[in-house]
């Protein structure tokens, strides 16, 4: 019965990783690991909370597997080892919380407010300074329900994941205890959720203004001989970009194939197709390319910003990865000594600004691929002013996984939502999607071989996590302490008296 728990509790957590639609099941994950752990000591306990945060890695993090062939130099059985190590890591933050959740909660009832407090300040400081795991994150499962996505704007994944866990909880208590008016509390909290956007959504209006865009997928199929697939790349997307109907035009980062920088042959080619056919458009193509002409040059994944001329008016290469948003102490230190051993390109793994491009009405920055993970608010990091598009640019076939690509379409709403900024992701092999600036999923769909047009809402302005990065996670920090520190006071005082 045990094993089933574990088992059922687990797929409750990580099944809206597979449909995200299905967000409320990971409310109920609790349930089954609480009844768990109620009457175990903290030992057992921590094991159960492993035992399932285990699980919960292996099945919505497998995918990790091809990136990590790709950047560790080593054999298969060597591979595995690794992540096994890293789902196990992945797995503690659970086995943690179970323990200092066990320890805080009053002896004879059980406190939502406790559990969902205790939760999102840990998240915190996992995330402030010991983020192996970008992705292992409980707001990333509700990306879906809007009503409390949008929270990100006040307090980020943080002030999300509290909400969550806290309506979790509610539902837990209703469990242990049955009874209709524990469910009023649950009532209050839905109604304040739903209420309080509401109130403060007339301010808006005077910073909103309206922009459509088109979004190009060309997905020319694999070709053996790679010839043919860039002439079936440059045809395709000539083809394509004559039933654009906007002025700003933005393409997945592998539109093509060939170097935009040194290979002039192809480039030529590319832009007698594409001669006559802007029409006063601004079209946004993605290529690997070299810094420079010359062919030492480093090759960069980059983006070109072209003009109705063609002519190159901005260029950004991707500056960062995944690994760049990871946190802990020495980090750069035992990258350095394990350079030997990883097929890593060290620039890109320093956390460095990224730029603001400015086109007419458009203020926006490039992400490319994995960067979405990296949050673009944070205690060290801020982008404020003219900000008012996102841009996405991604290649997700090589991974081919269904998780990883809701995973980093979730990661996408809460960086629209945080900053208050419209999102749109340019994506082949993926979702490509249009999210509005209170992170709401407008549209997605897998584009092939399409060009789609969204009409925008764009907001000129800056969120209250923006403003206040650290406000509320500070409060409920505040109060966390001063929970635990009531808590070892009474537990020693009780200590003392059962001595004399």
């Amino acid at each position: 019965m045990e094993f089933i728990l574990i088992i059922l509790s687990s797929l409750l957590f990580t099944i809206p990783h597979y449909f995200p639609a299905l967000f409320f099941l990971s409310w109920f994950a609790f349930i089954p690991l609480i009844y768990l752990i109620k009457d175990y000591d903290y030992s057992h306990s921590f094991i159960i909370a492993l035992l399932i945060g285990f699980l919960n890695s292996a099945i919505s993090f497998y995918w990790i597997y091809q990136p990590l062939s790709k950047t560790l130099k080593m054999p298969f059985s060597f591979n595995i080892f690794i992540l096994f190590i890293y789902f196990l890591y992945s797995a503690l933050p659970l086995g943690v919380w179970v323990i200092i959740n066990k320890f805080l909660q009053p002896k004879y009832s059980y406190s939502p407010f406790i559990a969902a407090i205790s939760w999102s300040v840990l998240e915190y400081f996992r995330f402030e300074f010991l983020n192996f795991n970008p992705f292992n994150y409980f707001a990333y499962t509700q990306s879906s329900f809007n009503i409390i996505a949008q929270y990100a704007s006040y307090g980020g994944i943080f002030l999300v994941s509290f909400i969550s866990v806290l309506i979790a909880s509610y539902l837990l208590k209703i469990y242990l205890d049955p009874n209709w008016k524990k469910a009023l509390p649950l009532l209050i909290i839905f109604i304040i959720l739903i209420i309080f956007p509401l109130v403060i959504k007339s301010g808006h209006e005077e910073n909103i203004k309206n922009q459509s865009l088109d979004i190009l997928i060309n997905n020319s199929k694999e070709n053996s001989n790679m010839f043919k697939k860039i002439e079936a790349e440059i045809n395709d997307f000539a083809a394509l970009i004559e039933n654009k109907k906007s002025k700003f035009i933005f393409t997945a980062e592998d539109s093509f194939s060939f170097d935009l920088i040194r290979n002039s042959f192809y480039r030529e080619k590319l832009f007698s197709k594409l001669e006559n056919k802007l029409n006063d458009s601004y079209l946004q193509l993605g290529s690997n390319a070299a810094a420079a002409e010359n062919y030492n040059s480093e090759i960069l994944n980059s983006l070109f910003l072209l003009s109705e001329e063609l002519e190159i008016i901005n260029r950004s290469n991707q500056q960062r990865n995944f690994i760049s948003g990871v946190n802990f102490r020495y980090k750069d230190d035992l990258i350095e000594i394990s350079s030997d051993y990883l097929n890593l390109n060290k620039k890109m793994i320093e956390n460095k600004k990224i730029e603001i491009i400015k086109i007419e009405e458009l203020r926006f920055v490039n992400l490319f691929s994995d960067e979405i993970f990296i949050p673009l608010v944070s205690k060290s990091k801020n982008y404020k002013g003219d900000l008012n598009l996102i841009v996405n640019s991604a290649v997700e076939a090589g991974i081919n996984s269904k998780v990883y690509s809701n995973l980093a379409l979730a990661a996408s709403v809460y960086r629209a939502a945080e900053s208050n900024t419209a999102l749109i992701r340019a994506v082949s092999g993926g979702y490509s999607a249009y999210i509005d600036y209170r992170g709401k999923i407008i549209s997605k769909e897998k584009l092939e071989n399409d060009i789609k047009t969204y009409n925008l809402t764009l907001y000129q302005g800056q969120s209250y996590y923006q403003k206040y990065p650290t406000r509320i996670t500070n409060i409920l920090i505040f109060i966390f302490f001063v929970i635990t520190f009531i808590k070892i006071m009474f537990e020693l005082r009780k200590k003392l008296s059962s001595r004399d």
